[in-house]
């Protein structure tokens, strides 16, 4: 049985309404030659989670839990930037948003194409949070799922919202703190604080993958 101080005593994962989430892994946020590196952006971390995540993927696949990717898309023509008094985030900082609609950059990274299909569902989404304007929470709801394994980038922009909004909506969070990081190793600390002192259990993929491969022994000897 699980021992970890932000789990209750004997906690055991129900795979069965358990879903994966695994937040913007694509190009321009994890790749060198993505829009963030060519800009000067430290992507090393974000980069590193790449292994961490898809180990969390090949588990949860092992113990039939969905896994849900989320696409970040940005278009050209936006005009919500233009229509800002107050600089956007997607304005202040390089040449201008990352990952456009249809270009290599919007790509899932190279590391994690294989495992970028069926079961994989895919959530397309224009803002930081995975629930906002989405199918997810509906998908979620028609699957049964009650607990989100959380994994992606960027911590404390697109993961830390999401996580946010998936316990404003009731339901409880594993939050995989070596599968998720920004360009700032500071700013994922302090967001992972926050997230483990008020939003879920932050864990270690390895502790996850523990969880993980206990419920299927539970469910075996069911």
């Amino acid at each position: 049985m699980a021992t970890h101080p932000q789990l209750p005593d004997n906690y055991v994962l129900n795979s069965s309404e358990t879903a994966l989430l695994v937040i913007d892994m694509q190009n321009g946020f994890c790749s060198l030659q993505g829009s963030l590196g060519l800009n000067g952006v430290d992507v090393s971390h974000m980069k590193a989670t790449i292994e961490p995540v898809k180990k969390l993927i090949k588990s949860s696949r092992k113990a039939g839990i969905l896994d849900a990717w989320t696409i970040q898309e940005h278009y050209p023509d936006d005009v919500t930037r233009k229509n800002h008094r107050i600089i956007p985030h997607t304005l202040r900082f390089g040449s201008g948003p990352a990952a456009l609609a249809h270009t290599w950059d919007s790509e899932v990274v190279d590391e994690l194409k294989p495992l970028y299909i069926h079961p994989a569902e895919e959530i397309r989404k224009h803002r930081f949070s995975a629930f906002f304007d989405t199918r997810l929470d509906t998908l979620l709801r028609m699957k049964g799922i009650k607990t989100l394994i959380i994994s992606g980038v960027s911590t404390s922009l697109c993961v830390e919202t999401t996580i946010r909004d998936a316990y404003q909506r009731d339901y409880d969070v594993i939050i995989a703190e070596d599968a998720i990081a920004t360009d700032s190793v500071e700013a994922h600390e302090w967001s992972m604080r926050i997230a483990a002192k008020y939003f879920g259990a932050c864990m270690k993929t390895d502790e996850i993958v523990g969880l993980i491969e206990e419920s299927m022994s539970v469910a075996i000897h069911e």
